[in-house]
């Protein structure tokens, strides 16, 4: 769980970092706001808490409607910390939010790997050829 926490977190980081570099290179430098840089700064250790929780709801839950919802609360959480910056930052703000999401649903491989549907998991019958 912490293994796919810490990748989660790794993972917005570098992405984050990669688009927010090649937007600069393409339209050249952004506009610099103190409180987005702090509000950035904080939404790592909210990002490092919704990672944690993400990952523990999905790998402890019974069934694919639990995991979607704990993936839904923990996406609304990330989308409401953003949203008193859509309003001054949209391109900025949409970047965050999205790579968040990205990242966010990571985890759901994990679930839909866990709870494959009926047509996609070996026939172990006696007597059923495998």
């Amino acid at each position: 769980m912490a293994l796919l926490a810490g990748v989660q977190i790794l993972l917005a980081f570098v992405l984050y970092h990669s688009a927010f570099e090649a937007y600069r290179r393409m339209f050249g430098s952004v506009r610099r706001d103190i409180s987005y840089g702090l509000q950035l700064n904080h939404s790592l250790y909210l990002f490092g808490a919704l990672a944690l929780g993400n990952a523990a709801w999905l790998l402890s839950c019974r069934s694919r409607r639990s995991g979607l919802i704990g993936f839904g609360i923990c996406l609304l959480f990330w989308t409401a910390f953003w949203a008193n910056t859509f309003a001054s930052m949209p391109y900025r703000s949409l970047l965050v939010v999205g790579v968040g999401t990205l990242v966010l649903t990571m985890p759901l491989l994990v679930l839909l790997l866990r709870f494959r549907g009926p047509g996609l998991v070996d026939d172990v019958r006696p007597g059923s050829a495998a």
